[in-house]
């Protein structure tokens, strides 16, 4: 891939990015134009300003924007941070003309009409209202109030004051000053054939001249602060916030390979002390986010409050020991070569490798500071890292607290004030020196293999030459079908410990050779199968797949980490109790799937989990591995003939086994009733639906179609509730497909207070569907957009294990994916109208989440 970065004529800087034979493109506008610009009245003005650039222009009024877009199976969004908004494109590369001619017209010429801004400033305030209900952005909000300075200090969304005051002169205003040439660059990435033809498309639209933004230092407070407050949570969060350098000071890179070492990983020191000694917490992380002028450096720990002092203990220690004696050498490879290998499977995704370039002109000006800073990271020495820890324990360490609302905070204050007192004391010791084969071919991707290793065993291989990268799976018949109310929750304990080392190797060796590989080995669960998965740089794949077989085959399952996942496992079925939306679709599960396996909660129960032995997990997987049909996938630059020694080599001990078709159970939902479960919240959780046929019937066909006509910022749905009424932020269909059993239906979560003439206007969308079907216009509009969907969803390793292991492990052959699209592209008009008003006549269901006033 290449990119040229040029002037146009109309003054517009744009860097084309080259992706030769490339299905998909996006082309994206970055504006250094965000939240930390706004005046105090104006908070949130730059965030609802890039909800307005999608109301229309006057060659694409209303929700135009979007429906044409969408028509081809693209798709438009924007993103607004701190220091810049983004408005981006991505479709497939037949469209790119089109494409940049659309973005263009919608960042050029807005209308910005009056009779659009009372329905919009209530889809933000909606959205506002959702951050309010959700704990991690909720207590993000407090810690840039109560630590940040300045434009940083108040949240991108605004404030409800502010929000609901917006006016039309704010918005122009704050657009007149930041979208202008100086503080814009457009990015084109695809397969550029056209390139000339794309700019005479760029050339004919206009942005004003103005001055570059000036934006304000990033500055933490001088002093330590603390602060606690409570939410309707389980878990406490505590986050330590510390002030960083600007991404091109000198010691930056050093700074955020020092935070990553520390804290990324099951490896690191976060993780080894607080979540696997003690299970003290549920997780440990740093990080580190760069501003335009500044940064800062995030340690977050999620733990039971019980444990909040001894976690606190356990930090101070690891503090200390950074400080005194520093990371070890392998511990600082690790993050350096993850460094590396982040940048190598970024560039996998055409969408992702645009934005890493135009993110870099946004935050710094320079397109190639990503690259640069790698380069910054690879030459840090270990020395620099250590001495990095002095310089960032010397600072103020200010402290954020999250707690349940059951709390003791004045308990909870003192505890903490004497951790920031002895955290305070640790600059002193900062000073102190001494610190070939027969098998099926894909008819639609000859890159895609189904090998028969031995009877009931096969390899799925999909040659991908782009990248010197892999991902491995394997997939084992099994899975939440075949569990009872006896056993309901023995797969997802099964997935969770299966990866924690095998009888070669202990949990921490194979952890410690995985990550200085750059590479990740994990167990997964799902519906109808189970198994592990691995991701990893092809130059590993050797003593890679070696360990990933004898994870497979051999599983250690350590008393220790059945002990800890069981503890993680009931921490997520309590934290469960606190989220509405879980309660919602649980309930639909429970109506869908009536007596049958998909109704449970795939977590299990309390009671199995406590009674679950070592001996049940090694019984179950080795009978599996035994009896059940296995599919080995490999997608990745290695040949067939390489990947099939390596995997024969491995599997030799595992016997044929029989192949068994799915036998479907039978299920009776529950059909026509509504449910309420109250539950105080700003916004009530809202699901009208039915249940549907299992994978292969023709109402899935027609049913899918429904779901893509009303997704998107230019369907019906979209534009009646969201838009013309202002009912919530979002609103969407959800098509659930499995092997025995589906529904289908449309989620809401609107205010408390618009939960009736909410289901009103979706009943009223249903039954318009029910009486009339679609235009023959939509129904056309719809292949297409389904169609344009395929080439962009499609593009990484994991990706095409995706959509071709499942459907190969379960019998519905090896192009199910590719034969779906063709059901679709083949059905006729009369027949999509005939079986839409047959499946929407059925007697539906609404689950209800919220207060008793809704």
């Amino acid at each position: 891939m290449q990119h040229d970065q040029m002037t146009l004529k109309n003054g517009l800087e744009t860097l084309f990015v080259d992706f030769p034979g490339s299905t998909s493109s996006s082309v994206q506008i970055w504006f250094k134009a965000g939240s930390a610009l706004e005046a105090k009245r104006d908070e949130g003005i730059a965030h609802f300003l890039e909800h307005m650039f999608f109301k229309g222009t006057k060659r694409r009024p209303g929700a135009e924007i979007a429906h044409e877009v969408e028509s081809f199976g693209g798709e438009v969004n924007a993103f607004t941070s701190f220091d810049y908004t983004c408005y981006y494109i991505n479709s497939p590369n037949s469209k790119i003309i089109p494409t940049t001619d659309i973005l263009m017209d919608m960042v050029a010429n807005p209308m910005f009409k009056k009779e659009d801004f009372n329905p919009e400033i209530g889809v933000v305030f909606e959205e506002y209202r959702r951050s309010q209900d959700n704990p991690n952005q909720y207590s993000f909000q407090k810690i840039q109030k109560s630590s940040f300075t300045g434009g940083y200090a108040h949240p991108i969304l605004g404030t409800e004051k502010t929000i609901l005051k917006f006016n039309k002169e704010q918005l122009q205003e704050f657009r007149k000053k930041h979208y202008n040439l100086n503080n814009a660059l457009l990015v084109v990435a695809g397969d550029l054939k056209q390139k000339s033809k794309i700019i005479k498309s760029i050339e004919k639209y206009k942005l004003p001249s103005g001055d570059s933004s000036v934006f304000p230092k990033f500055k933490l407070k001088k002093e330590s602060t603390l602060s606690i407050h409570k939410k309707d949570v389980r878990m406490s969060q505590l986050t330590l916030t510390i002030q960083g350098p600007a991404y091109s000071d000198a010691t930056a890179a050093a700074e955020d390979l020092a935070l990553s070492t520390l804290g990324h990983g099951e490896t690191s020191r976060l993780h080894r002390n607080l979540v696997l000694d003690g299970t003290l917490s549920n997780g440990a992380s740093s990080s580190t986010m760069f501003m335009s002028k500044g940064g800062v450096h995030f340690l977050r720990v999620s733990l039971p409050h019980k444990n909040l002092k001894k976690a606190l203990t356990k930090l101070e220690g690891i503090f200390k020991d950074l400080v005194k004696t520093g990371l070890k050498k392998d511990e600082i490879t690790k993050i350096k070569n993850q460094y590396i290998a982040s940048k190598i499977y970024e560039k996998e995704s055409l969408e992702s490798y645009a934005f890493s370039l135009g993110h870099g002109f946004a935050q710094t000006g320079n397109i190639n500071c990503e690259e640069d800073f790698i380069n910054r990271i690879k030459n840090t020495s270990i020395t620099e890292v250590n001495q990095t820890f002095k310089e960032i324990f010397s600072r103020p360490i200010h402290i954020s607290l999250q707690v349940p609302k059951d709390t003791d905070v004045d308990k909870a204050q003192k505890v903490l004030e004497t951790f920031q007192k002895n955290t305070a004391k640790i600059k002193d010791l900062a000073k102190d020196k001494n610190i070939k084969q027969k098998g099926i071919t894909s008819k639609f991707d000859p890159q895609v293999r189904v090998l028969e290793l031995k009877k009931g065993i096969s390899l799925l291989y999909r040659h991908n030459p782009l990248n010197p990268t892999f991902v491995l799976h394997t997939y084992i018949k099994g899975g939440l079908t075949e569990e009872k109310k006896s056993n309901n929750g023995i797969y997802h304990l099964l997935s969770g410990t299966i990866s924690k080392g095998h009888q070669d190797k202990d949990y921490d060796k194979l952890k410690e050779d995985l990550e200085n590989k750059s590479a990740h080995i994990s167990g997964f669960t799902g519906k109808n199968a189970y198994g592990i998965t691995m991701h990893g740089l092809t130059e590993n794949a050797p003593s890679l797949f070696k360990d990933f077989f004898a994870t497979l085959l051999r599983p250690s399952f350590d008393e220790k980490f059945i002990a800890h996942e069981k503890e993680m496992t009931l921490r997520h079925i309590e934290n469960q109790k606190e989220d509405p939306i879980r309660h919602c679709f649980s309930k639909v599960n429970e109506f869908a799937f009536k007596d049958h396996p998909y109704s449970f909660n795939i977590l299990g129960t309390n009671e199995n989990i406590n009674d679950f032995s070592r001996e049940d997990l090694i019984k179950l997987h080795t009978k599996n591995l035994n009896e059940k049909e296995v599919l080995i996938s490999y997608c990745g630059d290695l040949s067939l003939e390489e990947v099939m020694e390596m995997v024969k080599k491995e599997i030799s001990s595992l016997d044929k086994r029989a192949k068994n078709k799915l036998v479907a159970k039978v299920i009776k939902p529950e059909v026509g009733k509504s449910h309420f479960i109250p539950f105080d919240r700003e916004q009530t959780q809202i699901f009208h639906f039915i249940p549907s046929a299992k994978l292969g019937k023709k109402e899935n066909i027609v049913l899918k179609m429904i779901a893509t006509h009303l997704s998107g910022q230019s369907s019906e749905l979209f534009v009646e509730v969201r838009d013309r009424q202002g009912l919530c932020y979002s609103a969407q269909p959800i098509h659930f497909t499995a092997l025995e059993a589906g529904y289908w239906g449309i989620y809401m979560a609107s205010g408390h207070d618009k939960v009736k003439p909410a289901i009103k206007a979706i009943k009223e969308i249903i039954a318009k569907l029910k009486d009339n079907g679609l235009t023959k216009k939509d129904f056309n509009r719809i292949k297409k957009m389904i169609e344009g969907q395929s080439l962009l969803n499609v593009q990484t390793n994991e990706d095409y294990a995706n959509i071709y292991s499942v459907p190969t492990l379960q019998g519905l052959g090896l192009d199910w994916y590719h034969q779906g699209n063709i059901d679709i592209n083949q059905i006729t008009y009369e027949e999509f109208q005939k079986e839409v008003k047959k499946v929407f006549k059925r007697k539906w269901n609404t689950i209800i989440v919220g207060r008793e006033d809704a």
